[in-house]
């Protein structure tokens, strides 16, 4: 039905703003749908409305063509992404391998659980164009500076070791995403623990090179004089 109320006035004890954020809403969740469904280049924006039950004038008030769309899906998805990572790490014992566990288990715990994000998060957002492939790199980078971040934070000698958690956290994203394109390819075939655990190999790797080089640092006769100086001044 048309909305064809004045601007600004109630229209069945809703405002127009209010009108207009539930049908961009409604093509929100119609656009996940198709696109997650049939894949984007298979979709049209009548499509689309036919799914939200509105007509495409109504498409137009909110996004300037299908792209528009699917970039603010994709957005939203990753920001759900975003969200249960953050929530996870915030509530993980503050050690790195149960940071990294808790982390990439709500990563891959949330594309399970939401298949049709997941085609729309990895795959279709690469076959788009120039701003799509950008956003996806934006998306990618973002994550890659977050767990870096969190890398530095807990183990802040990384960078004595030559070790620099930009490209560490960087490494880490890049392989958690090749590992769900193909977990996503395979159906979602291999549990979600199994993917846990091959994933969080990698920092495991790297907590045992910095401990071992931690050893190796405090056993160098420079440390031992270094210490037995301090043991003498106390």
């Amino acid at each position: 039905m048309a909305d064809s109320s004045p601007p600004g006035r109630t229209f069945r004890g809703q405002s127009q703003e209010e009108r207009v954020a539930q049908r961009r809403r409604q093509l929100l969740d119609a656009g996940l749908s198709q696109f997650g469904t049939r894949g984007y280049h298979a979709v049209s924006v009548r499509d689309v409305c036919t799914e939200a039950k509105l007509t495409e004038r109504y498409f137009y008030e909110s996004f300037q063509n299908r792209e528009a769309l699917f970039l603010a899906v994709y957005n939203e998805g990753v920001e759900r992404v975003r969200d249960a990572m953050v929530q996870a790490v915030a509530g993980a014992e503050r050690e790195v391998t149960q940071v990294a566990r808790a982390s990439v288990r709500a990563y891959f715990a949330t594309l399970r659980q939401e298949p049709l994000l997941a085609r729309v998060l990895l795959f279709d957002v690469l076959t788009i164009g120039a701003e799509a492939g950008n956003r996806s790199l934006m998306a990618t980078t973002s994550f890659g500076d977050m767990v870096a971040a969190i890398i530095e934070d807990l183990y802040p000698e990384l960078r004595r070791h030559k070790l620099d958690p930009h490209w560490i956290g960087n490494a880490l994203v890049g392989a958690a995403v090749f590992m769900a394109m193909q977990w996503v390819m395979s159906d979602f075939k291999a549990p979600i623990e199994h993917m846990v655990e091959n994933c969080a190999v990698l920092v495991d790797g790297l907590v045992a090179l910095v401990r071992a080089q931690n050893d190796a640092r405090d056993a160098s006769p420079r440390s031992s004089r270094r210490k037995a100086s301090e043991r003498e001044v106390s």
